[in-house]
């Protein structure tokens, strides 16, 4: 299934400018929601204002997945810089992971307010589910999760 780009929350790009968000030093999370969640909502700020997260269940943990082998670095010229990561997977086990929609990444942070959203993306049109035995795989395009050039 085509996913659609990753899209960012309004308050990112402040974050990402005043250093509230450090690409290079922060560790980052991604959650899923359901097609009832406010996850599109691009002027939330915090990953505790999403609605509607996927029931913790079956292989799916509230806490989300941590993102794997990010890098912030130049990218395909000198005049531009990628944020990427590894490939996060969920795997159904004992049932399935239902009613998914959207991916959500995040900041780790010690409070609340630290858990600053960077983006989301839509990954179906509709919710579906990843059923026992199966694989939900969610890996970033050649060009990174976004790039700035």
């Amino acid at each position: 299934m085509a996913a659609g780009a990753w899209t960012f929350y309004n308050l990112t790009k402040r974050h990402l400018m005043d250093g509230a968000i450090d690409l290079d030093t922060n560790s980052f999370r991604m959650n899923l929601y359901t097609s009832a969640s406010n996850a599109a909502t691009v002027t939330l700020s915090t990953i505790g204002s999403i609605t509607s997260e996927v029931s913790e269940a079956f292989g799916y943990s509230s806490s989300g997945k941590p993102l794997t082998g990010v890098t912030w670095a130049v990218g395909a010229s000198a005049s531009e810089y990628r944020f990427n990561c590894n490939q996060t997977q969920w795997a159904a086990a004992g049932g399935s992971i239902a009613n998914i929609k959207t991916a959500v990444i995040w900041q780790v942070g010690a409070s609340a307010q630290a858990r600053k959203l960077l983006c989301y993306s839509q990954l179906s049109t509709s919710q579906f589910s990843v059923t026992t035995g199966n694989t939900l795989t969610i890996t970033p395009s050649a060009n990174g999760i976004f790039e700035l050039n």
